[in-house]
């Protein structure tokens, strides 16, 4: 009895925050009566004042490791286990049962709580990883796939009261991060492939053009909202997809929000691998393109598993990396450098926060991060499990020694 009362609740929600973006999709929101005198966000959209935040990951699109004791990740045939939320949605058992679940996960992992801490902790930027079905159509579906009705239609709802209402009062700025494209441009977990380690996204047009249609859909709807930033227009592009798509791709969302007269700004990613000071050299600069950040996320784990930690710190950082950053940042014209990910995990070298070891790491990385012309943001607020212990990927964990805080905020 209590599991159907549960079920029936989640489910009124779901239909209450669908309905509401569904009869707000065209809305231009202004949230003067919230607006602070002078929001942050329009500090950072200037320049005035460089970014410093952190990553709502595993909130509005999933990722098993960080929230692996969500009960919507149980009963899936092993075969499709860790491939995101499309595949646990498809093939795990009793589809309506695991909707509720993951509306009760999107209503409660993430509250203006943790926004408020957020604003409190000296943060200005919340970066909010979402996904094509957030718009809750696809004018472009030639396929006929509607793979968008497959998640839940509460996000946009989620989204709107996280911009309009909890982002304005804590002020704080949101960039939104396409991390989901239809299609998947990437294969993994986060970008919610449709079929299990596979990327299709630049294979077909109407995967590319659904994915200028959702960055234009939300950049009109929050072009008036205070706490508004901008896009990042695709999240850590690789395996099969194509470069040259890529970069029309951006250079056409480009086109499709400025011609509304949006200047907000649009983060561009170059495919994970090619992230490097020559790349990109000379594409969408100023003066013909404006407010355009270049974004990289720098993490010292994977292919550095069987460094030492002396070489971590000594050639990893502050040799390799601050030679990357340094070379971008004296190339003429660059656009500024935004480091959308980042976090103080490591591949085992540096694991106890209370050792003077960990002190030089975070320090190491810090040296870096400042560089970044537009800014970072910390990969990730929090993950579950991390109540009571320190965790490398939560925020909110390494928040809680102060060494480490005073180190990243200062």
């Amino acid at each position: 009895m209590l599991q159907r009362l549960t079920w029936l609740v989640a489910v009124l929600v779901t239909v209450a925050f669908g309905n509401a973006a569904a009869s707000n999709a065209t809305d231009s929101y202004d949230s003067r009566n919230l607006r602070p005198m002078a929001h942050v966000q329009q500090s950072i959209r200037s320049g005035a004042v460089k970014a410093r935040g952190t990553n709502l990951g595993a909130w509005l699109v999933g990722e098993k490791w960080m929230t692996k004791e969500a009960d919507f990740w149980w009963d899936i045939p092993a075969q499709y286990e860790n491939g995101g939320d499309y595949q646990a949605l498809k093939y795990g058992n009793n589809h309506d049962w695991r909707i509720t679940r993951y509306v009760d996960h999107h209503a409660t992992f993430i509250q203006e709580s943790d926004i408020a801490a957020i604003s409190q902790a000296g943060l200005n930027l919340l970066r909010v990883p979402v996904g094509f079905w957030i718009t809750g159509a696809d004018p472009f579906d030639t396929s006929g796939s509607a793979a968008y009705r497959m998640f839940p239609t509460d996000t946009l709802g989620r989204l709107d009261v996280l911009i309009r209402e909890w982002a304005a009062r804590q002020n704080v700025a949101v960039m939104i991060s396409l991390h989901a494209a239809k299609g998947s441009q990437n294969g993994e977990e986060h970008s919610a492939p449709t079929d299990k380690k596979q990327s299709f996204w630049s294979q077909y047009p109407e995967n590319v053009q659904n994915t200028i249609y959702v960055a234009k859909f939300l950049a009109d709807r929050y072009r008036n909202d205070a706490a508004f930033l901008g896009l990042t227009l695709i999240n850590e592009p690789t395996l099969t997809t194509n470069e040259g798509v890529l970069n029309q791709y951006y250079k056409d969302a480009y086109k499709a929000i400025r011609d509304t007269g949006n200047d907000c700004i649009l983060s561009i990613m170059p495919l994970l691998y090619k992230q490097t000071p020559d790349n990109l050299v000379g594409f969408m600069e100023r003066p013909a393109y404006t407010n355009v950040w270049v974004e990289w996320h720098p993490y010292f784990i994977w292919g550095f598993e069987n460094w030492s930690a002396a070489d971590l710190v000594n050639n990893g950082i502050n040799r390799d990396m601050i030679n990357k950053i340094n070379a971008w940042n004296s190339r003429p014209n660059a656009n500024k450098m935004f480091f959308g990910e980042w976090a103080l995990a490591s591949a085992g070298q540096y694991t106890n926060p209370n050792s003077a070891d960990f002190l030089t790491w975070t320090q190491a990385q810090m040296n870096v991060m400042r560089k970044a012309g537009a800014g970072w943001t910390y990969w990730s607020w929090r993950l579950y499990g991390d109540e009571n212990v320190f965790n490398g990927w939560s925020m909110r964990s390494v928040f809680r020694q102060n060494n480490i805080k005073s180190i990243v905020m200062s």
